[in-house]
């Protein structure tokens, strides 16, 4: 990537459809326009009728332009919105037009890159572009939304100032004379750190309901071989997504449905019965569940029939389940056991209920800010850890001014880093380079 360069890309999925949408930013995004366009003069933020052409002069499309001067833009440079008809061959000819008066092809997620080293965006904004375009329910995309509009960025950037403002009291401290240093309010300065640590806390623990909403959850249903499992999956997927038999065994390999419960994605797997393997394919299916289960957030337990143990092989969260009800004409359901019948799907509400209790998802809320990817996560925890090290120096009888003014520094360069203050182009690169192309 270099600085300066005007880019250019198709912001909408390769295909033929009704529209198409092209985009161009950059210091010569208009002059190129007008160069397509014959005219000079755009209005900003107009959607305006305009005949492209090519090189040659030859005609593109009939296309509505849109013009966003910088630093009002996304980007924070001049940038060209083009709506074409949604035809591949289309496409590919106004992009082509574009790069052959100057422009280059942009790279994934250039776009927003340049947003966020204008300043249009942080860090944490920029990953919730490419969350919501990866969002899987409208409960998800609201909450990328409150983030994108700055909900998340202003709750870390009042940490950023605060832990600003304390270390400038410290690194000032450290500048003086002993005495004043004795006269300090050990105690003021011990409440406003703690103050700060509960609030850090708090967006920590965030990031367990913050993955949920926005990565999903994966629920295996295991049990022997013939208590319902497929039925159990076609029940809740609502369609003939596995193999349903008499015959023990049938499932050899794991099968995946993901279905929405209360806005968050969950991928529910049927794996192979166990049992006692009599070959060599029933022991690879039997390895596979046990794979699968290690990588689960829940286990729902199935059998059907109370002579028959449930499963108990791992420490995940599990949920006991009785299929065959219509046969015993039972359905109390307690804590324990939830009696369901996947073939008529009597007791499935609860057994969907109970997912979401277990799960987590009823404690969800877009009206809350969540941390959601693994980087934020590390970059909060070990703001977290140097300010519990921090408050630890109080516990002393003399307070090491010095020390503690070191973690409140390491704590203050985590939440820089979170925002991307300090973020390295490694990091950087990794997070824009999977967004899609246009974005």
């Amino acid at each position: 990537m270099t600085i300066g360069d005007t880019i250019v890309a198709p912001s909408t999925p390769f295909g033929h459809s009704g529209l198409a949408v092209v985009r161009v930013s950059g210091v010569g995004a208009i002059q190129i326009l007008s160069k397509l366009s014959s005219r000079n003069i755009f209005s900003d933020r107009l959607a305006t009728l305009s005949t492209l052409n090519d090189l040659n002069g030859n005609l593109i499309d009939r296309c509505i332009v849109t013009v966003f001067y910088g630093p009002n833009s996304y980007t924070g440079e001049d940038v060209v919105e083009i709506s074409t008809h949604g035809n591949p061959s289309v496409v590919g000819a106004l992009v082509g037009a574009v790069c052959a008066r100057g422009c280059r092809l942009a790279h994934p997620g250039e776009f927003t890159r340049q947003a966020f080293l204008n300043g249009k965006l942080d860090l944490v904004q920029a990953e919730a572009v490419a969350a919501l375009i990866r969002s899987k329910s409208i409960e998800s995309s609201r909450s990328q939304q409150k983030i994108i509009d700055g909900s998340l960025s202003i709750r870390l950037n009042i940490i950023q100032s605060t832990l600003s403002e304390l270390l400038s009291q410290l690194e000032h401290l450290l500048d003086i004379s002993e005495e004043d240093v004795l006269s300090l309010d050990v105690n003021a300065l011990f409440v406003d750190l703690d103050k700060i640590s509960l609030t850090v806390n708090q967006l920590q623990k965030s990031f367990s309901l913050g993955r949920l909403l926005s990565g999903g959850a994966t629920v295996v249903i295991a049990g022997a071989t013939n208590v319902g499992k497929s039925t159990l999956l076609n029940r809740l997927s609502e369609s003939d997504r596995a193999i349903v038999s008499n015959v023990p065994g049938t499932t050899r390999d794991t099968i995946e449905v993901e279905l929405i419960l209360d806005g968050v994605p969950v991928r529910f797997v049927d794996t192979a019965g166990l049992r006692g393997a009599k070959n060599s394919i029933e022991k690879e299916g039997i390895k596979r569940t046990y794979k699968a289960i290690e990588g689960a957030d829940l286990v729902i337990s199935l059998t059907d029939s109370r002579t028959k143990k449930h499963f108990t092989g791992s420490d995940l969260p599990t949920i006991n389940v009785l299929n065959k009800a219509d046969l015993r004409n039972e359905m109390k359901t307690d804590g324990r056991i939830i009696h369901i019948s996947a073939k008529s799907g009597a007791g499935i509400n609860a057994l969907k209920r109970r997912l979401i209790n277990d799960l987590g998802i009823n404690r969800l809320s877009t009206e809350e800010d969540y941390l959601s990817t693994s980087r934020q996560h590390l970059s909060i925890k070990e703001c977290s850890f140097a300010l519990s090290r921090a408050l630890s120096f109080f516990e002393s009888d003399v307070l090491d001014m010095e020390l503690l003014s070191f973690e409140v520094r390491s704590a203050l360069d985590a939440i820089d880093a979170l925002l991307g203050k300090t973020s390295p182009d490694k990091i950087l690169n990794n997070i824009f380079d999977k967004m899609c192309v246009g974005k």
